[in-house]
Parts: structure tokens; sequence; C-alpha cells
């Protein structure tokens, strides 16, 4: 029951999280599924997975809502994750490298 409750509650968040999360940047409209999987076949960004093991490092929560969206002269992955404590995190990983990117 409890992880019924935590999987509601991460579900409710996914939908407002995200756009809380990075409102303070005002950045062009993230990409669909079809353009992030055309990016990743040809080569120019990694594959959301090595994205997501990043964030779980970074944050120590699960991957609940993932976003790749233009930034500056490239790709970011803009990426929200839920501790099992119930915390958010947020973390920005350079696309094109898969490294973690500054919160500055």
């Amino acid at each position: 029951m409890r992880y019924a409750i935590s999987l509601t509650f991460a579900a409710a968040l996914s939908l407002s999280a995200p756009a809380a999360a990075f409102a303070e940047d005002e950045a062009p409209a993230c990409l669909s599924e079809a353009e992030l999987r055309h990016l990743v076949n040809s080569g120019a960004v990694v594959p959301q997975i090595y994205a997501f093991r990043t964030a779980r490092s970074q944050t120590g929560g699960d991957v609940i809502n993932a976003s790749l969206c233009p930034k500056d002269a490239g790709f970011v992955y803009r990426i929200t994750t839920l501790t099992k404590d119930g915390k958010l995190g947020s973390v920005q990983i350079d696309a094109v490298t898969g490294k973690p990117m500054d919160s500055h």
C-alpha cells in the first residue's frame, strides 16, 4: 500500500515538478520522443539511459521525468528524480557528453 501511494505521489509530481524545477530557464521547448530518437540514432546525443544513470548517482533518486531540450549550442537532458524519502531532485546532463552540468 505504501508503495502504491508513493507511485501515485510520484506520478502527480512528474506532471508539475519539471516545470517548476527549471522555470528559471527561459529555454525553447523541449524535443519530442521522435526527435530524441533521431538525435540518439544519429549519434548527436547520448542515449537517455546514460543520462538516467548519471542523474541517479547525482541525486540518489529514481528518475520520474526526463526531457531533451536545446541549450546554448547543444542539448541538455533535464531530469527530475524522487528519493525513497520523498525528496525531489533535479539535474541537467549535457546530452552530448553525458556529464552533469553546473547548476549555476
